[in-house]
């Protein structure tokens, strides 16, 4: 890992965005996003994805700035078609909406079909959680996974996060995907020249585990038939129920992935002075409760990348992978902007 400063990589990264015609403002969001996953610790989906988004607007597969079509708003729940437009300012737009709605009657869904890659959903989910909300966020996305008991690709990981505000203790954010592991570890892994993978990450084409990269081909599902029911079910819930893109279909150059954003205005649901006593009361609970043989703690959901959030936050400095470091640098030199600089 090298470490960078998080303001110079956010402004580097909007320049970049803003060369291939992405407007300041949307520019700024997605660097944000792509550089917050870094500083979560996140580095399957973090700067590693602007040369990938880079590309797709390149190509005419990504809309430079976004231009969403309403197709279906009852005041609760929009559908909306996101024309292939980036998947992350489609996703920050959604929430605010569901936001919105929810303020006014409790809950509001958004759900968003043609879109692109989304990258982590726990940016989204914490938009309702800051204020003061549940945040729950779906997403489809291209095979990459087979079913339990299959060796095709067939399913993506399918990840889903939910966010959960508390006042005193850690706020708990799960973000998962429905495969053992983020498929961009692994290409992360790979690029760093790893010829075997962790027992467990991995099948090969027969479907039969492997830990040879060579042999790598697929993620199965986590908690095997458990992680595969979940991954159908999110297929139906952020995908066929409005029509968004699931499997192959889920891909850049066909319909593209969709997204299902919940936000949950806790004052509809209960007291607001009521919850934060009871959530913060059931979390330290949870915490002091009885350790294990040689634990270190209890840990809540998303505690681990809440503190190198934080850590990175106060330093202004976040750890990167060098050669996704070097993936933007070259970007940003062949335009004409100055890399990104190492500290130390």
């Amino acid at each position: 890992m090298v470490t960078i400063s998080v303001k110079e990589a956010k402004d580097k990264i909007t320049k970049i965005f803003m060369n291939v015609g992405v407007n300041e403002d949307e520019a700024a969001i997605i660097a944000d996003m792509v550089v917050e996953a870094d500083q979560r610790g996140v580095n399957s989906h973090g700067i590693l994805c602007t040369a990938r988004y880079v590309k797709l607007i390149r190509e005419g597969k990504m809309r430079p700035n976004m231009s969403a079509t309403v197709l279906k708003d009852n005041g609760v729940v929009a559908v909306w078609d996101g024309n292939h437009s980036s998947g992350q300012i489609l996703g920050y737009r959604a929430m605010e909406d569901a936001m919105k709605k929810a303020k006014e009657h409790g809950v509001g869904v958004v759900c968003v079909k043609g879109a692109n890659h989304f990258g982590a959903l726990a940016y989204y989910s914490q938009m309702a959680q800051k204020a003061g909300m549940i945040g729950t966020t779906l997403g489809t996305g291209d095979s990459t996974m087979a079913p339990w008991g299959g060796c095709e690709k067939v399913i993506g990981n399918n990840p889903v996060c939910v966010a959960a505000p508390a006042r005193n203790e850690v706020s708990p954010v799960l973000d998962m995907a429905m495969t053992v592991v983020a498929n961009g570890k692994v290409t992360n892994m790979r690029r760093q020249g790893a010829t075997e993978i962790p027992e467990g990450w991995g099948l090969d084409r027969e479907g039969m585990p492997t830990t040879s990269m060579k042999d790598y081909y697929t993620i199965p599902p986590m908690a095997g038939y458990k992680g595969w029911g979940m991954a159908v079910m999110v297929d139906i819930l952020a995908g066929t129920l409005f029509g968004g893109g699931t499997g192959d279909r889920a891909k850049d150059v066909s319909e593209g992935p969709s997204l299902m954003m919940i936000a949950m205005d806790i004052k509809a649901f209960n007291d607001e002075e009521k919850y934060y006593n009871d959530v913060d009361f059931r979390i330290n609970e949870l915490k002091s409760s009885k350790l294990a043989k040689n634990s270190k703690g209890i840990l809540m959901p998303g505690e681990i990348e809440d503190g190198k959030f934080k850590a990175s936050d106060k330093s202004g400095y976040v750890d990167v992978v060098p050669e996704n470091l070097k993936m933007v640098n070259d970007i940003a030199l062949e335009m004409g902007i100055e890399p990104i600089a190492v500290i130390g």
